[in-house]
């Protein structure tokens, strides 16, 4: 009797992909491929082009596409999509003060993967936004309300 055939996975490695993160589609490239366990498909290890590799993920197969022009025209969509949801929300909610806001597209970091990385903002704005004497963000208090037992 032959021995069962391999199945090779449909992306390989250091190929050029796009790769959902949340609602959106990045282009990336594939660093590592492994088999799940049990032979159930693939788990691709990713790197989002123009991010940190702080943002590297494994990932299953149906998170990836094909880089090809109907893809990259999805991936065109999905970010007019979203914009055009921000400027809805933006347009409803009164502005916050200059270091209030999140900005950016949602990917990885929270930015437009075409504009850099904004993955700090959030972390130099702190949780209520203010700053102390020192241009430092204060800490933020305990919520004592979710660590209540009843």
């Amino acid at each position: 009797m032959a021995p069962p055939k391999v199945q090779q996975p449909p992306y390989s490695k250091d190929e050029r992909v796009l790769c959902f993160h949340m609602e959106m589609l990045y282009e990336a490239k594939i660093l590592d491929v492994a088999p799940i366990e049990g032979g159930e498909g693939w788990l691709y290890k990713i790197h989002y082009k123009g991010w940190k590799s702080s943002w590297d993920d494994w990932v299953p197969q149906d998170r990836i596409r094909k880089l090809n022009d109907e893809n990259k025209d999805l991936a065109q969509q999905l970010l007019a999509q979203y914009k055009q949801l921000q400027s809805g929300k933006a347009a409803k909610q009164p502005k916050k003060g200059a270091a209030g806001g999140r900005g950016g597209a949602g990917g990885p970091g929270g930015s437009d993967h075409l504009s850099g990385s904004a993955r700090g903002s959030e972390e130099r704005t702190g949780a209520g936004g203010g700053t102390t004497q020192n241009n430092r963000n204060p800490r933020r208090a305990r919520d004592f309300d979710l660590e209540t037992v009843s």
